[in-house]
């Protein structure tokens, strides 16, 4: 009895943190919303809480549209990513070592494949960033692109679950960026070397 009350609160818990409050990035009212939940629950409990203010950017998306070739893709805009109209040759890279040695500067950088698995961590982030990830960071910032699509697959270890994710959320990141998903990646790369 006790194990099945234990599961059907974590399952409520859940479902609010993940559906209820599905939208959480830091400084978003989500977020706040998501805080003090987990705060009550936890002083519920008898747990004595502290909180850390910091300051922190919210950001609105006002969506986004991609056409290439007189075809459309369905893109989301990321989180934080200033706004654009950009018309440029896209150029892919999936890894890092194709990001280094490719010519990007005035053109839209598709980043799909293995530099695409998991979403990259804000440049300024001071709890944990990878140098791989500040590796990448670097080289889209130096590579003179004008826009970046990111093709994600399904991973629901990140980003929340959410399908595609967000490779990149940095309200540091001054190249304006969307998403979409890995399937429709496929279909950009063969749309590499024309107008986007």
């Amino acid at each position: 009895m006790q194990n099945t009350n234990q599961i059907a609160k974590c399952q409520l818990w859940l479902k609010t943190l993940c559906v209820d409050i599905s939208e959480r990035s830091v400084g978003s009212e989500g977020n706040r919303k998501a805080t003090a939940f987990f705060r009550y629950q936890l002083t519920s409990l008898g747990w004595k809480t502290e909180s850390q203010e910091f300051w922190a950017v919210d950001w609105r998306g006002g969506g986004a549209s991609l056409m290439a070739d007189d075809t459309a893709f369905n893109v989301l805009v990321s989180p934080y990513s200033l706004g654009c109209s950009v018309k440029a040759i896209l150029e892919g890279a999936s890894n890092i070592t194709e990001l280094e040695n490719g010519n990007f500067r005035d053109k839209i950088i598709l980043l799909h494949g293995e530099i695409a698995v998991e979403q990259l961590m804000p440049k300024n982030f001071e709890f944990y960033n990878p140098e791989g990830h500040q590796k990448i960071i670097s080289l889209l910032e130096s590579s003179g692109a004008r826009g970046i699509i990111s093709a994600t697959g399904r991973n629901a270890a990140l980003a929340g679950g959410v399908y595609p994710f967000p490779l990149i959320e940095d309200g540091d990141f001054d190249i304006p960026s969307v998403y979409l998903q890995k399937f429709f990646g496929t279909i950009c790369t063969y749309l590499q070397g024309t107008m986007c």
